[in-house]
């Protein structure tokens, strides 16, 4: 099938014999036009609809000088093919409007913004608990337009829940919130195919069990016990080679994190470091902090912005419009300190037991204090 090459909503303007093309505020592309070629051609992209030959007859210049510019401007990312677009049309093309809208911005030539908006409609999300953080996580997943969920929880709505998740209402106090989310999701978008798993996991086999049941494409891990929870999320997904977001809160700190198997450090690569000093200040007073009590300090706004976060990130993994923002690099951030942030950073370890025999293997950093979602749930 022969490339249609078409700008995207580029604007341009001459300066002297130059042009200023403008896509998006942050960048702009300053190219010498002398003669007007340049401006020629991107009118003729801008109608769309030719082929690299037909653009070349069109200007009179060898095909080859024609593919040279095009290069520099999909190397701007200022072009899609005419000819992988056009599949969202009607209903569809208004319900994700915006979705697609948004993926233009990262549309090439090799990828369009309906190819991205293809990926999620293929993607099946296991979604490991439906409380504070994944009931924020959900309405963002079917607004993308994810094609498949599974969702589980073996929790009821309790009034306390009202301060953070907006998938239940008061009829539903004493419902089963693994079946009030499926619910919500078959009202919101009847497209989206949901199943709905009232469960608890109490083992790492649990995990490789429904890893291995579901075989999704990525999973949304939201559930905060028992404690050795995450790590069996880790073992399980890095093992099925299953990419995997977390999000929690500890006290007034948020953290999320991925891991992307065979490409990022996991988990477990933490377990497998040298051994943090015993005296050091900051473990001292999270060994200390593990023996209270958890509480959930989860409010709204905490839910809302974690959930968002890792939405995104699933939303990465899925469609790799760009590359993992959390993967072996934890996003903290401070709700004591006007939400500002700090990254922190693991170490792919190669004899890692769970990850170190993974390829392709891509070096992360140096490790960070914080790890993961232990402590107050959310």
């Amino acid at each position: 099938m022969p490339v249609r090459p078409q700008l995207k909503s580029v604007l341009w303007e001459r300066v002297g014999d130059s042009l200023r093309l403008v896509y998006d505020v942050r960048d702009q592309l300053m190219i010498a036009d002398p003669d007007g070629g340049v401006e020629r051609l991107l009118a003729l992209l801008r109608e769309g609809g030719r082929t690299v030959a037909e653009l070349a007859e069109a200007m009179g210049l060898p095909a080859e000088d024609i593919m040279a510019g095009l290069a520099v401007f999909d190397d701007h990312r200022l072009l899609e093919d005419g000819e992988r677009l056009g599949g969202y049309t009607g209903a569809a093309a208004e319900r994700h409007f915006s979705n697609l809208a948004f993926f233009e911005s990262f549309a090439t030539l090799a990828t369009s913004r309906e190819d991205f908006q293809r990926r999620l409609a293929d993607a099946h999300v296991l979604v490991l608990g439906t409380g504070g953080l994944n009931s924020n996580t959900i309405p963002h997943l079917c607004g993308l337009g994810i094609g498949r969920l599974t969702l589980l929880d073996r929790d009821v709505v309790e009034p306390r829940n009202f301060a953070r998740q907006y998938l239940y209402t008061q009829a539903d106090l004493g419902a089963t919130k693994v079946e009030r989310a499926g619910a919500w999701v078959r009202a919101f978008d009847p497209s989206i195919e949901v199943a709905t798993v009232t469960a608890g996991i109490d083992g790492p086999d649990a995990v490789s069990a429904l890893v291995e049941r579901y075989r999704p494409d990525v999973v949304m891990s939201g559930v905060d016990s028992p404690t050795s929870i995450d790590d069996w999320v880790n073992d399980a997904c890095v093992a099925a080679g299953v990419p995997f977001v977390r999000g929690g809160m500890y006290v007034t700190q948020g953290v999320v994190w991925s891991v992307d198997p065979g490409r990022s450090a996991c988990r477990a690569c933490g377990r497998s470091a040298p051994a943090l000093d015993p005296d050091d200040p900051e473990l001292a007073a999270a060994r200390l902090l593990n023996t209270r009590p958890q509480t959930n300090r989860g409010i709204g706004p905490v839910a809302g912005l974690l959930g968002a976060l890792c939405a995104f990130e699933v939303l990465r993994l899925l469609t790799r419009f760009e590359p993992p923002a959390y993967a072996g690099r934890p996003m903290l951030i401070d709700f004591a300190a006007g939400c500002t942030t700090s990254r922190g950073e693991w170490v792919r370890d190669p004899a890692c037991p769970i990850c170190g025999d993974r390829a392709p293997a891509e070096p992360v950093p140096a490790a960070a204090a914080m790890s993961g979602g232990g402590g107050d749930r959310t």
